[in-house]
């Protein structure tokens, strides 16, 4: 009896379908809207921050910016072995804007990227501190004393968030959110990358024409990066 039932649950759990956003490294060919869909399974060193950006079909993008965040996926990947780049909202399959909550993104050619930290010690967190829970989105990066303050009387409404406390057991990654940026840049697929003033001047990029702020009825671009396609 015992076998019996051993071998019937082998065989439930080898028929039972794979949940679509995990079941392969995403489709290279176009939909009906002209997009394709970003890998889910954790297979390429390109993936969500979470199950649901796919599950809720929040992963699709034209073909160019997948060719564009593969190439950086693997750029990182080559320079920090096992690190990979986390993505999350991007489109949706219908290609329609905007793709709310977002001002823009839906034709498939925006996407947010997540940063990278490390602990206390300065050693490479795998996964983003305590943010599980918003997907990747905030604790934003507070800005330090001399760096310039994008909005001093604050955001619009829901644009505005809190700095994280003062004694967080993480901190940015500056030297793998750098190269994550340069890599960004440097592509002629990309079109301009969101990031707020004070992270731009504190990795060194200052004045670069691809980096742009996105104003204060936007939210802040310190616990993410938004990148714009052509």
């Amino acid at each position: 009896m015992l076998a019996a039932a051993l071998a019937l649950t082998a065989c439930r759990q080898a028929t039972e379908p794979t949940p679509p956003w995990r079941g392969g490294p995403g489709s290279v060919r176009p939909n009906a809207a002209g997009l394709v869909s970003l890998p889910c399974d954790g297979s390429t060193p390109l993936e969500p921050v979470a199950d649901r950006y796919c599950r809720l079909d929040r992963h699709f993008v034209t073909p160019a910016a997948r060719e564009a965040l593969t190439t950086a996926a693997q750029a990182i990947a080559a320079r920090y072995p096992d690190e990979v780049l986390r993505f999350m909202d991007a489109s949706g399959p219908a290609g329609v804007v905007p793709f709310p909550p977002h001002l823009s993104h839906g034709d498939g050619r925006q996407i947010d990227l997540g940063l990278y930290y490390t602990d206390r010690e300065g050693r490479p967190l795998a996964d983003f501190p305590d943010t599980r829970l918003y997907g990747g989105l905030w604790p934003a990066e507070p800005v330090r004393p001399g760096e310039p303050l994008a909005c001093p009387g604050g955001r619009v409404g829901p644009a505005e968030k809190p700095d994280p406390p003062a004694n967080r057991p993480w901190q940015l990654d500056e030297a793998r959110t750098r190269t994550l940026v340069e890599l960004l840049i440097a592509d002629r697929r990309v079109r301009r990358v969101l990031i707020e003033p004070h992270l731009e001047r504190r990795l060194g990029l200052w004045g670069h024409p691809k980096l742009r702020f996105a104003g204060c009825q936007a939210a802040r671009h310190d616990d993410h990066l938004h990148v714009d396609f052509y």
